[in-house]
């Protein structure tokens, strides 16, 4: 245990080994979905499905170690499903481009990223955001947790209808032991239970089986597939064709944003007492950049610090230890992945549910005396939730700040950081994939 104490510090930040272990499970079954979603929809952009399901746990394994040795943090790193999305769905099916181009240009990103890192010109960047802008990316990314989770659940439910979406049945099934699952992580939390996000999901799985919503697999331990047939699926040429450079440039400003906004959202509602560190700020950074040049070699998209870590942090995470056992449990989980993939979303969702609300508080922290303030917070999280784009929310952000800020005689509040987020926001609009 002295080896722990000397390589996480548990003691400073007041926690205990059994304590991060627990967070880190807790945080790993909140992310099991990861084993079959992100393979999915890679698998629809022309790579191997049980190749990327291993490559998935792999990046995962590799990019949360190095967060919880390197940097110290409770952050699991993994593949964004929105970007993944983004890349099979709009990139590959809708624009025809292959996915070799668009992990080429995930790795170039990735690269350009370090470069900004290492001359602390991404900490610079970070730092000239102005608050409402970081506490809109918190609060907005909570709402879209909560909005995720009621989907799962089944509470709402999309529609081709004229109105987007509609009332689930409130009679099924699954809607009946999402609310029953959620009361109970509610009830666990108020009366302190030690690992209440972990009892709930594993109480919601047991649920269903005993009630025959869920059947047991035929398997339970089975064999790792091999990653040789996903390995290396770049093609960096590719990427500097004409009619590709529109396409690279939305990539990156998706890629900086997404890593970007993960790490200030989690920083947002992490309790570790080095959160102004510039040098641990920098080390999380080095290790989401270093994973996302190294994620599309092995043959997936832009992984970085994973929002659903909230659960595990929630539990009383607060080293890297914390990191590092979902890691372990995710290398551990390919041997594991009939049993993980029978866990249903209304087990799991709750847990989303529950980190959305916790996520929505820092809302708090903004001026509400300032009209251009909250409405500029306002109208970016809206759009961050009503398009279902994170991405293209956070990017309208930047642009609606400093508009309102200039038009109200408040120019004096912006940056010149703040102008050039402005004109790449707007070159992004004009060049998106629509």
């Amino acid at each position: 245990m002295n080896i722990l104490e000397n390589i996480f510090k548990l003691k400073e930040y007041k926690t205990t080994v059994k304590t991060e272990l627990l967070a880190g499970l807790t945080t790993f079954f909140t992310m099991s979905y990861l084993f079959i979603l992100s393979p999915k929809i890679l698998a629809s952009a022309g790579l191997n499905f049980e190749s990327t399901l291993c490559i998935t746990a792999l990046i995962v394994f590799i990019g949360s170690v190095f967060m919880g040795l390197y940097a110290n943090k409770p952050y699991a790193v993994a593949p964004f499903l929105g970007e993944t999305a983004f890349i099979s769905y709009t990139i590959c099916t809708a624009m025809s481009f292959s996915i070799k181009s668009a992990l080429a240009g995930i790795c170039l990103c990735g690269a350009v990223l370090l470069i900004m890192t290492l001359f602390n010109l991404r900490t610079y960047i970070i730092d000239k955001i102005p608050e409402t802008i970081k506490i809109t990316f918190c609060t907005g990314l909570g709402l879209f947790f909560i909005f995720i989770a009621l989907k799962d659940i089944g509470i709402v439910n999309f529609t081709q209808k004229t109105i987007p979406l509609e009332t689930g049945n409130f009679t099924s099934l699954n809607v009946i032991l999402g609310i029953l699952t959620f009361l109970l992580l509610i009830i666990l939390i108020n009366k302190k239970v030690k690992g209440a996000v972990l009892i709930s999901i594993l109480s919601a799985t047991l649920a269903g089986i005993l009630l025959g919503d869920i059947n047991l697999p035929e398997k339970i331990i089975t064999l790792p597939a091999g990653i040789s047939s996903s390995l290396i699926q770049v093609d960096f040429p590719s990427i500097f064709h004409r009619n590709f450079i529109p396409i690279l440039f939305v990539i990156f400003l998706l890629v900086n944003i997404d890593t970007s906004g993960a790490l200030i959202s989690l920083n947002y509602k992490t309790d570790n007492n080095d959160n102004s560190s510039a040098k641990n700020q920098k080390r999380t950074m080095i290790c989401d950049s270093i994973m996302v040049i190294l994620a599309p070699l092995f043959g997936t998209t832009t992984p970085g610090a994973y929002i659903d870590s909230m659960t595990g942090i929630s539990a009383g995470g607060r080293t890297g230890l914390t990191a590092l056992t979902v890691g372990f449990l995710f290398l551990l989980g390919l041997f594991f992945t009939p049993l993980i993939s029978i866990i249903p979303p209304y087990a799991y969702a709750p847990a989303l549910l529950y980190i959305g609300i916790l996520m929505t508080s820092v809302i708090k922290k903004l001026d509400f005396n300032d009209i251009t303030e909250y409405a500029s917070a306002i109208l970016t999280i809206c759009i961050m939730i009503f398009t279902y784009n994170i991405g293209s929310g956070i990017i309208a952000g930047f642009i609606i700040y400093p508009i309102l800020k200039l038009f109200s005689g408040q120019k004096n509040k912006t940056n010149i950081i703040t102008w050039i987020l402005f004109v790449l926001s707007i070159a992004y609009f004009m060049i998106y994939p629509y």
